[in-house]
C-alpha cells in the first residue's frame, strides 16, 4: 500500500458529491480500474493526474491538501518545480525522495 490517505481523501470527497468511481474516472480522463487503486492506496497519482482529479471533484489541490496558506512559499515553488518535470523525472524525484524517507526510518 502506497499512500491511503490520498486514496481516501478522494474517495470520501468523491462519496460526499455521489459520485460513482465510473463517473469521477470519467470526469478526470483515467481509467475506472486506476482509479480504484488510487482509492485503494495501491498506487499514487502523479501531481497532474491528482490536479485533474481535483478538477473533476471541483475543488483546488489547496482544498485537497488541506487550507493553502498552510505551505511555506518553499513548498509552493517546490511543487511549481515539479510541474515542469517529464513523467519520467517525476518518477526518478519519487523514488529519490522514498529512498531518502525509508533510510531516514531505520
Amino acid at each position: 500500500m502506497i499512500d491511503v490517505n490520498i486514496g481516501m481523501r478522494i474517495q470520501n470527497i468523491r462519496k460526499s458529491k455521489n459520485l460513482k468511481v465510473t463517473e469521477l474516472a470519467k470526469m478526470a480522463y483515467i481509467s475506472q480500474p486506476y482509479l480504484s487503486d488510487i482509492e485503494r492506496g495501491r498506487t499514487t497519482p502523479s501531481l497532474d493526474k491528482l490536479q485533474t482529479i481535483c478538477e473533476a471533484l471541483d475543488i483546488s489541490l489547496g482544498d485537497f491538501f488541506g487550507n493553502a496558506s498552510e505551505f511555506s512559499p518553499e513548498l509552493i515553488q517546490l511543487l511549481e518545480n515539479i510541474k515542469r518535470l517529464t513523467e519520467e523525472e517525476r518518477t526518478h524525484l519519487a523514488h529519490f525522495i522514498e529512498a531518502i524517507v525509508n533510510r531516514q526510518d531505520t
